[in-house]
């Protein structure tokens, strides 16, 4: 390559350069002695030309400082700063352009994660300079010039150009697949339906409300990553809680050919199966843990052993007649077991609280002896229960023991999960970088504390796992907009909910939710009057007898009567927590009192259970109003609450008193 020589004027004012010399390396600076080369990598800028009245200035930026090289006349400096700007730019290539392929490969591999978008960020935080602070020249090559402009994109990148990102992709799967989500279900999906099919952040969240189609979006969710190439059948498992739940999912799914080899699952068994593969065999389970009729029968014998230890036998009696009542010397074993079961697994799962009251220490000096008997069955026999296995299959995961085969992980149900199997679930995504968790629920109607679950993981689902993306389903298909007005405004009442604004396809002018104040005597005359006035303004109707409690539910004898004599009715009756995920036309809400068994139910002080179990709520009685608000959405058309004449529900009072548009009473 040709020298550009300084003018000979230069070396009158002792200009130490006489030329500069481009090279395949960097430019070359000749000086009157030496040789002076200046590397690529030494340069953090191009050379730029300063101008001069006659003559101009290569001005070279290097780490050590920068050097002019002078009096250079202007045609040919011209013509050295173009090839020495293309030169560094190529030679800057050779690292940009792999950077850039690498970056855009990730950005075309679906949704933009933040794990993706925190892969981006290490890259770019690696690169030594600003493409974006630089001008390329035009006579770049197309594949150089698209690679710097991309890395120079990404490098003023913030959160807001990756939620545009995010925005782009949902709008072109959704267009791409406007097919299948028209015709998946029997009707079209909601956009909100298909929003949530489409999100993918590391972490999903999809609350979905009473009667907002769950289970369709689980289903949508599966057909859209397998219709969409991002998975295989075998990459995918859904989670259920339990066998009935999981078998209605495996249902739902054999209606489409390509489901088959979707893996569905409750927690039990996939605890049995991490196990069993990560061990080589499967562990033994405990009749204990598989029979609540087998353990209770276990339960009462212990506890009869244990009473015939003077000391401990003395200790019980006292307690049941302080707390029961009881009199007689010889406890109820059985009804001890049936009560005390749930304090044992409690007491296994969670430990012993930190600061019991005074009560709370005796009884659970009481039961800490039967966990031990239990917990010495289990030894013995070299058994484990549920419990066991979910614990050993985290530990196993954790271990690096068990090849995480799935990529897309979906649970239903959400908010009855319970910390331990939250914490499997973070080992499954610990343990395979590319998991994505999918998990559908709703806090409204998280009701299951007393067996575990804990709904703070899902109004902090965030907090537990991580980058999240939160999306609400907005309409709900069972109820009209007045049980939703109602419903929704009662459950709110405790700011720790999570917002959602729900329509309705269905639509009424009047109150649906009546108040029909009765005596204690009189509960079963007004309901029989209730089935008869429902009977005839709509023959075949489907009406859902519900309660806080067993007792307060109309005995078989009695509901086999009215099925009788309203044959055209469809009549069941359920407890509120039995009822869970089901709906007919009209309920009848029984037990609405006030008092220890009423509803809510009043405590008078913190029970061991609730010691034992996940942190309750400060807002008074929070999970017993979303219970009544399963109550209330549980209905299509129609809600009937029969309270208390004398002693009425504080939840009925507040219907009634706190100015709620819909709710009316009753005036048979």
């Amino acid at each position: 390559m040709s020298i550009c020589k300084a003018h000979w004027l230069g070396q009158l004012f002792s200009h130490p350069f006489s030329g500069v010399e481009p090279t395949d390396h960097g430019p070359v600076l000749h000086l009157r002695r030496e040789r002076h080369p200046v590397p690529w990598q030494e340069l953090l800028a191009p050379p730029v030309l300063a101008p001069g009245r006659l003559f101009r200035q290569l001005v070279l930026n290097c780490r050590q400082g920068q050097l002019v090289c002078a009096w250079l006349p202007k045609a040919r400096a011209e013509a050295l700063q173009r090839q020495l700007e293309l030169g560094w730019f190529a030679h800057h290539a050779a690292r940009v352009v792999p950077l850039a392929e690498r970056c855009l490969a990730l950005l075309e591999s679906g949704y933009l994660r933040q794990s993706r978008w925190q892969q981006l960020q290490h890259w770019l935080a690696e690169e030594p300079l600003r493409w974006c602070d630089l001008t390329l020249p035009p006579s770049l090559d197309d594949r150089a010039r698209a690679a710097f402009e991309l890395v120079a994109t990404l490098q003023q990148a913030d959160d807001h150009w990756r939620e545009q990102c995010q925005r782009e992709h949902c709008e072109q799967v959704l267009q791409e697949h406007q097919a299948l989500f028209d015709t998946l279900e029997a009707h079209p999906l909601t956009p909100a339906q298909r929003l949530a099919c489409v999100t993918d952040e590391d972490h999903n969240l999809v609350l979905a409300g009473a009667g907002c189609g769950k289970t369709s979006v689980m289903a949508a969710r599966t057909a859209f990553l397998l219709a969409s190439g991002q998975a295989e059948p075998y990459d995918l498992l859904l989670l259920a809680f339990g066998n009935e739940a999981a078998a209605e999912m495996r249902e739902r799914l054999a209606r489409r050919p390509e489901n088959a080899g979707v893996q569905v699952s409750t927690f039990h068994a996939l605890g049995l199966n991490i196990i069993t593969r990560a061990t080589g065999c499967a562990p033994a389970l405990s009749e204990l843990a598989q029979s609540e009729a087998v353990r209770q029968r276990a339960f009462s014998r212990w506890l009869e052993q244990l009473a015939e230890d003077e000391h401990y036998g003395m200790r019980l009696l006292a307690w049941l007649r302080m707390h029961r009542f009881q009199t007689v010397p010889t406890p109820d074993f059985a009804r001890l077991a049936r009560e005390w079961a749930p304090l044992v697994a409690a007491l296994k799962q969670y430990g012993e609280p930190e600061a019991p009251t005074p009560e709370q220490a005796e009884q659970l000096a009481l039961v800490r002896p039967l966990l031990q008997r239990y917990q010495q069955r289990l030894a013995e026999t070299g058994e484990i229960d549920f419990d066991d296995m979910i614990e050993q299959a985290t530990a196993l995961v954790r271990a690096g023991r068990f090849a995480v085969p799935w990529r897309h992980v979906l649970v239903d149900e959400f908010q009855d999960i319970s910390r331990d199997r939250a914490e499997l679930l973070l080992a499954l995504r610990d343990a395979a970088s590319e998991l994505s968790l999918f998990c559908v629920g709703d806090d409204w109607q998280a009701i299951y504390r007393f067996s575990g679950a804990d709904v703070s993981l899902t109004t902090d689902f965030a907090g537990f796992f991580g980058a999240t993306a939160v999306t609400a389903l907005d309409t709900t298909f069972r109820f009209n907009n007045v049980i939703e007005r109602v419903a929704s405004r009662f459950v709110t009442r405790n700011p720790h909910q999570l917002p959602k604004n729900l329509s309705t396809l269905e639509r009424s002018d009047g109150p649906c939710v009546h108040v029909l104040p009765v005596a204690d005597d009189e509960r079963m005359d007004v309901v029989a009057r209730l089935l008869g006035q429902i009977a005839a303004q709509r023959p075949n109707a489907s009406v859902y007898l519900l309660s806080r409690f067993r007792f307060s539910l109309p005995d078989e004898a009695l509901l086999a009567g009215w099925r009788k004599r309203f044959a055209g009715l469809h009549i069941d009756a359920q407890t509120l927590h039995g009822a869970k995920g089901k709906e007919s036309d009209c309920v009848i809400l029984l037990g609405l009192a006030r008092g220890r068994y009423g509803f809510p139910p009043e405590k008078k002080q913190a029970s061991l259970l609730d010691a034992l179990l996940p942190v309750e709520e400060d807002y008074p009685h929070a999970e017993e109003r979303r219970l009544f608000y399963v109550g209330l959405t549980r209905a299509r058309d129609q809600v009937f609450l029969l309270a208390d004449r004398q002693i009425p529900s504080p939840f009925v009072k507040e219907l009634l008193e706190g100015g709620y548009p819909g709710v009316s009473r009753w005036q048979g």
